[in-house]
């Protein structure tokens, strides 16, 4: 590639992954998109369950989306930069199998470590071409997370499946059969490609906006579609008062013909919440309707927060949490 082109692929893949512009550069394939897609359906299906991960698992207000300071994708593998010791402690422990006796599986079944090194670790799950890295903090950070979490499993009475052999424990095996196979299994791998997607990109939410915090979850359907409809990840950019949404950078970037995903603006707007809340909601979704990205802005007083009478991001996060547990429509996921 020419020397003028390769930089302006760099300089804008910068705004979708929060590289360093030596970092973009570095992993720019003349025989791949800006942005690649994960190869195969395996590893597309993984990063979309991890996103998903991501979003459960985050409670904590940080400096970053989703405590991600940047992404690194592949075509073979994705690498999470996570921004602090803490987001990764919660995201790791979070991650890791365990079983509880009585049929519960908690964290994803059939994850595994394959690498621990100095640049940190690499999760699979086993018997699939998948990988992602997790990378950021100290590897002493990783090691004692997974430390604490085979001691706090033992102090629970569960079973660590994490640390047992390179194959699907009979657990895992039952759990995965009775939670993720059917009608939910296959909607929600017909819409993966947005939620990897989403993932690879999650950079925008950091470089494109002014947003003060970034939560989600994975919404119910909505009127308008078929059956069930798309899968629906509702994304909250949570902003202070004053501060200026930057909507229409955000959708351009997203409905980037390059560099973002294959959706445009929804044609219709279901007004699941009273139609005043809506003004500030924007919905895109893709040809085939398979995938809706749903993305809320929303407004807090920071002088509140200032004032330490209220912390209204931690209550914008509960509300977060407390929507997703009141339209879950899949298996339950671990608390801690």
């Amino acid at each position: 590639m020419r020397r003028d082109r390769v930089s302006r692929l760099a300089s804008h893949r910068q705004l979708y992954t929060n590289e360093t512009y030596q970092q973009a550069r570095a992993l720019l394939d003349p025989g791949n998109p800006p942005i690649p897609a994960p190869n195969g359906v395996e590893q597309r299906n993984f990063e979309a369950d991890l996103f998903h991960q991501v979003l459960d698992s985050y409670t904590d207000f940080s400096a970053y989306p989703l405590g991600i300071r940047r992404v690194r994708p592949q075509p073979d593998t994705i690498e999470l930069v996570v921004e602090s010791e803490q987001r990764a402690r919660r995201l790791l422990t979070w991650l890791l199998p365990s079983y509880e006796p009585g049929g519960e599986v908690h964290g994803m079944p059939g994850l595994r470590i394959r690498h621990r090194t100095g640049k940190g670790i690499e999760l699979h799950i086993t018997g699939r071409r998948t990988s992602a890295w997790l990378t950021g903090p100290s590897p002493k950070v990783w090691t004692r997370t997974e430390t604490d979490s085979l001691e706090h499993a033992a102090d629970l009475g569960w079973k660590a499946l994490w640390r047992g052999p390179e194959r699907w424990s009979v657990e895992e095996l039952s759990f995965e059969q009775q939670w993720n196979t059917g009608e939910w299994a296959r909607q929600f791998q017909s819409g993966a490609w947005s939620a990897s997607g989403l993932l690879r990109r999650i950079g925008l939410f950091h470089t494109l906006t002014a947003a003060d915090a970034v939560t989600g979850y994975k919404g119910l359907g909505i009127n308008g579609y078929d059956g069930s409809g798309p899968v629906r990840w509702c994304l909250e950019i949570i902003h202070r008062s004053g501060v200026h949404y930057q909507r229409l950078d955000l959708v351009n970037a997203l409905t980037d013909p390059e560099y973002g995903l294959p959706v445009a603006r929804a044609a219709h707007l279901d007004a699941i919440y009273p139609p005043e809340t809506m003004e500030n909601c924007i919905r895109l979704d893709d040809e085939d309707r398979t995938g809706l990205i749903e993305l809320r802005f929303t407004t807090f007083n920071y002088r509140q927060l200032q004032a330490g009478s209220c912390d209204v991001v931690h209550q914008k996060i509960a509300e977060t949490v407390e929507r997703r547990v009141s339209t879950a429509t899949h298996r339950p996921r671990k608390t801690h």
